[in-house]
């Protein structure tokens, strides 16, 4: 099978690198990591219940990158509100 021919990404359509977060936004990004974590905990039990040591999962490592990936956004959000409530405070 032959190597897939990368898609080019028109500028139009790309994600920001930069958007407003408001409580109740990230109360959504919140409600969605709650249900992936529900449903990794599902998986775990799952594993257990059927009594088998491990089993072998494609995409670990997208696995890996999402949770850096989210790590990094923690840490940026972080920074961006220490940033403006020192803009609010005037200094």
């Amino acid at each position: 099978m032959g190597k897939k021919k990368s898609v080019k990404t028109v500028p139009g359509n790309r994600v920001p690198r930069k958007e407003p977060y408001s409580p109740q936004r990230l109360a959504v990004v919140i409600e969605r990591v709650r249900e992936q974590a529900t449903k990794l905990g599902n998986l775990a039990r799952s594993i257990h219940d059927a009594e088998l040591d491990s089993v072998v999962i494609d995409g670990h490592a997208m696995l890996v990158r999402g949770l850096n990936q989210i790590d990094n956004f923690i840490d940026n959000a972080s920074r961006a509100v220490r940033e403006a409530k020192l803009t609010k405070e005037g200094f």
